[in-house]
């Protein structure tokens, strides 16, 4: 594999930047922040128990970040907590009827420049969001690793 300049690499996070920017930066509602309504999109989406613990593993964001937006969702009512049966100090998420319609009101503000990326696109769409999961997925676990080898270090 070749290696890449980094000027060249500069310029790649550039387009990332502002990829990012076009994609999300749309006028959203402000009752909930942007993080807020991310963690609520993972809880809606998750199939497995949902907690703190695992939301942070999954968006990338720091453990204190999604305290900080749990305790916002709790107070705006739109997640439940449900105490753990074994373990006194854990518990697990779940959307409420709130969480979910206000998920649901922003989602087609929030998604609008997906789908019309999509219909631009086509199928070229779905490979782009394929090679980001990967790339995401390579990230996570260089994450993790990283953490661990902390951990041993300590």
């Amino acid at each position: 594999m070749e290696t890449i300049d980094w000027k060249e690499m500069l310029v790649f996070q550039q387009e990332l930047h502002q990829f990012s920017r076009a994609m999300l930066g749309h006028q959203q509602k402000q009752f909930l922040t942007s993080a807020e309504r991310e963690l609520l999109a993972w809880v809606y989406l998750e199939t497995v128990e949902c907690t703190p613990l695992h939301l942070s593993k999954m968006s990338g964001m720091k453990k204190e970040a999604v305290s900080r937006c749990l305790k916002g969702l709790y107070e705006k009512e739109c997640i439940q907590k449900i105490k753990s049966a074994t373990d006194e100090r854990s518990y697990s998420l779940f959307l409420t009827e709130k969480g979910e319609q206000e998920l649901k009101r922003d989602y087609s503000i929030m998604l609008q420049a997906f789908y019309d990326l999509y219909r631009v696109m086509g199928e070229d769409f779905r490979k782009l969001f394929s090679l980001i999961s990967e790339a995401n997925r390579e990230m996570l676990t260089r994450t993790e690793q990283q953490r661990s080898d902390q951990n041993e270090i300590l």
